[in-house]
């Protein structure tokens, strides 16, 4: 048996998370973690999907940052002089470039790609920037035909845009608006349902002559369609467009199904048409189904992130648990590793201690240290070396140099319960390496 879960519902699911996110009831952080090596080339796994995996990132996770950060998403194409560009279609279920960000942060939408008399797809080298942000379709000089959709304000720019992807939303004219959202509504509020914005050709017929060109009409339960065909030199349709009437292509609307007749011939085309109209909603225009989440720590974030140090796993967790009270962890963030408070330190200092293997004389526990501050070894335990739990008083070594030792005074738990809450994103990646100056831009793609 064949079947889809369709966009409608994934877009219904990713906005149901993305409002859990912004909702203040809830409790949200992207967590960091894994500081000790994959294996011996430091290659991160593929992630599986299981109870393991997620125990697997609780007992390696380091730090935990509250964000209510999320927006939809989808891929990015930069416009380009001299690209392609795939006009938009009907039957496209997946991201293609068939839109593009400008360099004044407008998106547009490809309705017709340009092509010659013979039907051949021609480069873009009009930037699309050139029509502004119109509430009509325009063509520009080369042929295309774009519609504008939105501008990226500087602030979802700063959190959501990224190599790969760009932000999408739909603007709610409940919220206070700016210039750019008030922009956008417009657009959205102009839509037209039903509307016929282009054609596929099924059969491009033969014998037609450019001295005689058909006639061509759309029949369907809207109305205002129009279209024009071109002929080739070799007797077949090779383009059949929307028509242009002074400027404004004649989409018509109203349309849910309709055909495309010829005067004469055996050509066969059948619209494309935009059921709720361009622009109603980027987030369908765009086949957005995925949301991005995104936090900033910076530097060392209030003591709770670690620097010069690694990490090689990030995740998102709702409503950790604080371990005094088993509580829901209200606080910006947290540092959620153990901690050993040392004495008589030997030769440890916080340059040779990051990273290394440390074992109690007596007990046998071994553990892997994330950072030293001061008296103080901030580490974990995870599947390789071992869960056995240190002895006060008793003397740790350094497993891989000789000298280095310290004896134990306490063994204590992190500010939040990493067993708590739920693990709802894993994500294994190469090591990073942070530092005091740095603000870590950490963004999480949920996908559907």
């Amino acid at each position: 048996m064949a079947a889809i879960v369709t966009n409608n519902i994934k877009q219904q699911l990713l906005q149901t998370l993305l409002e859990d996110v912004q909702d203040s009831a809830n409790s949200y952080f992207i967590g960091i973690g894994k500081a000790d090596q994959w294996n011996t080339d430091d290659t991160p796994p593929a992630i599986v999907n299981s109870e393991k995996e997620k125990r697997d990132f609780r007992v390696n996770l380091q730090s935990i940052i509250r964000t209510t950060d999320a927006s939809f998403v989808a891929n990015r194409y930069n416009w380009t002089s001299g690209t392609i560009y795939n006009a938009y279609t009907d039957n496209n279920s997946t991201n293609t470039n068939y839109y593009v960000l400008t360099g004044n942060n407008r998106v547009y939408l490809c309705v017709q790609q340009a092509k010659n008399q013979s039907g051949v797809a021609q480069t873009s080298t009009v930037d699309p920037d050139n029509i502004g942000a119109n509430l009509n379709s325009k063509k520009t000089s080369d042929g295309y035909v774009w519609k504008y959709l939105f501008t990226l304000g500087a602030v979802r720019s700063n959190k959501f845009l990224s190599a790969n992807y760009l932000p999408v939303e739909k603007v709610d004219s409940s919220e206070f608006l700016g210039i750019i959202e008030t922009q956008q509504l417009q657009v959205q509020k102009a839509a037209s349902a039903g509307q016929v914005v282009g054609f596929r050709i099924l059969n491009a017929g033969t014998g037609y002559s450019t001295g005689s060109v058909p006639n061509v009409t759309i029949v369907g339960d809207g109305f205002g369609a129009r279209a024009v065909a071109t002929v080739s030199n070799a007797g077949t349709i090779s383009k059949l467009e929307v028509k242009d009437s002074e400027g404004n292509l004649a989409f018509g609307s109203g349309y849910s199904f309709a055909n495309v007749d010829f005067d004469y011939g055996a050509a066969r085309a059948i619209p494309i048409i935009s059921f709720n109209g361009l622009g109603s909603d980027p987030r369908e225009d765009l086949n957005s189904v995925s949301i991005m989440i995104n936090s900033k720590p910076d530097g060392i974030q209030n003591g709770s992130f670690i620097v010069e140090n690694d990490f090689r796993q990030i995740g998102l967790i709702k409503n950790p648990k604080d371990t005094l009270n088993d509580s829901d962890f209200k606080l910006t963030d947290a540092n959620v590793l153990r901690k050993l408070t040392l004495s008589s330190v030997t030769n440890f200092d916080s340059d040779n201690s990051r990273d290394a293997l440390i074992e109690g004389v007596t007990s046998g526990a071994k553990a892997f240290v994330d950072d030293l501050r001061g008296d103080t070894f901030f580490y974990h335990q995870n599947d390789s070396s071992g869960y056995k739990s240190f002895t006060l008083s008793e003397t740790i070594r350094d497993v891989d140099n000789a000298g280095h030792t310290a004896i134990v005074s306490s063994d204590s738990d992190g500010l939040v319960n990493p067993f708590s809450g739920e693990v709802l994103y894993i994500e294994n990646r190469n090591s990073v390496i942070r530092d005091a100056a740095q603000t870590e831009d950490i963004k999480l793609i949920v996908q559907l």
